[in-house]
């Protein structure tokens, strides 16, 4: 039996398809997640720090945060993840017709989180509830650049 020249190339066809579906983990940037610290009732305004878990269980990347609030909002922490642009937060999950639906409502940004501790200086997927966004989008603060400072996550 000889099969015709279309059918020989289907296992060729479903290989690449698989290939092609296989390099895009879903992170589940915004999927609501636990910090595992006490909530001290402090301010959340501008200029607190942002409160990250890294052992978050619920979250691929294993990345719990809560950003400082620029913003009021009722955006709970959430996953997130390490980006290099806005593009690899597009996917991140928003809030759905729950009233009680503490996600991220206004979609996410790629920024530094944090200037200090072992975050510092790394970008990874803002919520815009909690942030101004600036004209121009997010720059990399001036203590995150090449030899202005002593973090460890700038090369």
């Amino acid at each position: 039996m000889r099969l015709s020249s279309p059918a020989r190339f289907a296992p060729l066809v479903f290989l690449l398809a698989f290939a092609g579906n296989a390099g895009c983990e879903n992170k589940h940037i915004g999927r609501p997640c636990e910090l595992n610290v006490k909530d001290d009732g402090g301010d959340r305004g501008a200029g607190a720090t942002s409160t990250i878990n890294d052992q978050a269980l619920e979250c691929p990347t294993r990345i719990c945060i809560l950003p400082p609030g620029e913003k009021t909002t009722d955006t709970g922490p959430y996953c997130t993840s390490d980006c290099s642009s806005d593009d690899d937060c597009a996917d991140g999950e928003t809030r759905g017709s729950s009233g009680t639906d503490k996600r991220c409502k206004t979609g996410y940004a790629c920024a530094v989180a944090t200037t200090v501790g072992d975050f510092c200086c790394r970008r990874m997927c803002i919520c815009h509830d909690f942030v101004e966004t600036p004209v121009g989008g997010f720059q990399t603060p001036a203590v995150c650049r090449p030899g202005q400072t002593s973090c460890k996550n700038v090369k």
